[in-house]
């Protein structure tokens, strides 16, 4: 038998399975050159970032589907006259003392009553047997100065009964003042509502270097982000322990967190008005320790810009300077439009970093 022939044929087929393997390799890098030029073509059909930087400022650009999807609305700001917000602590007070004054007063007034009647009855007996004493002697000498001495007795009574009024009225004066002691003495209409739990009295502290006095009307925060008005009473004696200044007295509708000793911050509007524009609070965001609202500055285009937040006022804040009634800013969505910058300028940097 002749081997070459064999040979010749296994040689072929080793040939031509090298040969495939060969092709095969090719076809792999190719594809794999294809792949990385499609993804730099892609690069660089990729848009431009949405995020970019104006004028110094931050402008975030976002398709309509995302606005829709951060919940987004904006709106004009509008010119007002206003004061100056300050906020200061306040705590709402026990007025058990009071009840227990209120019953002690009504027992001793009931006391001092008794004793009046009874002098009057002594007095027009002491008057009776004197009369007779003197016309006809018809009584003895000792029977008229015995109804002398219980007259002396009861009156002296009646005297220190009504010293021990004074002396409370004194004591729940210097505690209260002078018209919360009006109210507890003539047991008024506003310390029985006090008293039954529809009001309730609070403590609101002034620094003592404040250069404006209390206003009439202040506006409470509750826990729970909301507020009730209360109104001024008087000056309050007492100081509270935790800060050094003046104490005024505020009457405010009872709720179920202003319980006796809950501490609460109180919102005054203090100077002289000033005209300006309201920044409303929900348009503020926080960041890197600055306050910033966004503005709409195109249909798509959003600009972050800092604001001043050193004279808050009801409901915002107050700017003089730097905004017009022309500028929309964002009043709904504005945090989730923080949150969105953060989260695209993150993506950015990592891709930076990739490449």
């Amino acid at each position: 038998m002749n081997p070459c022939p064999r040979l010749a044929t296994i040689g072929s087929i080793g040939i031509f399975i090298v040969t495939l393997l060969m092709l095969t390799f090719m076809g792999a890098c190719q594809n794999g050159l294809d792949k990385d030029d499609a993804d730099r073509h892609a690069q660089g059909k990729k848009g431009p970032s949405p995020i970019s930087v104006e004028n110094g400022q931050t402008v975030l650009t976002l398709d309509t589907p995302t606005q829709n999807r951060l919940g987004l609305e904006v709106a004009t700001l509008t010119t007002t006259l206003t004061r100056s917000q300050v906020t200061l602590p306040a705590v709402v007070l026990s007025v058990q003392d009071l009840a227990t004054f209120r019953n002690g007063y009504v027992a001793a007034q009931a006391q001092l009553q008794k004793s009046n009647v009874e002098v009057d009855v002594a007095r027009k007996e002491y008057t009776r047997l004197k009369t007779l004493f003197e016309q006809n002697q018809n009584i003895s000498e000792k029977s008229l100065q015995s109804a002398e001495g219980t007259l002396r007795a009861i009156e002296a009574d009646a005297r220190a009964g009504e010293q021990q009024l004074n002396l409370q009225e004194s004591v729940v004066r210097q505690e209260w003042g002078g018209v919360v002691a009006k109210w507890a003495v003539e047991s008024s209409p506003e310390l029985q509502r006090i008293l039954d739990q529809r009001e309730v009295l609070v403590q609101m502290t002034m620094p003592s270097d404040a250069t404006f006095g209390a206003p009439k009307f202040i506006s409470l925060e509750i826990p729970g982000a909301t507020r009730t008005e209360a109104s001024l009473v008087s000056t309050y004696p007492r100081v509270d322990p935790r800060i050094q200044g003046r104490s005024f007295l505020y009457l405010a509708p009872a709720h179920l967190v202003l319980t006796p000793a809950m501490n609460v911050l109180a919102h005054l509007s203090v100077g002289s008005q000033m005209k300006g524009l309201i920044v409303p609070t929900s348009a503020v965001v926080w960041s890197g320790g600055k306050a910033w609202v966004y503005q709409q500055t195109g249909p798509d285009r959003f600009t972050r810009r800092a604001v001043a937040t050193d004279m808050p006022v009801e409901n915002g804040f107050l700017v003089v300077a730097g905004f017009s009634t022309r500028d929309h800013l964002v009043t709904q969505g504005a945090q989730a439009l923080l949150s969105e910058e953060m989260l695209v300028h993150g993506q950015g940097t990592r891709e930076t970093d990739e490449n």
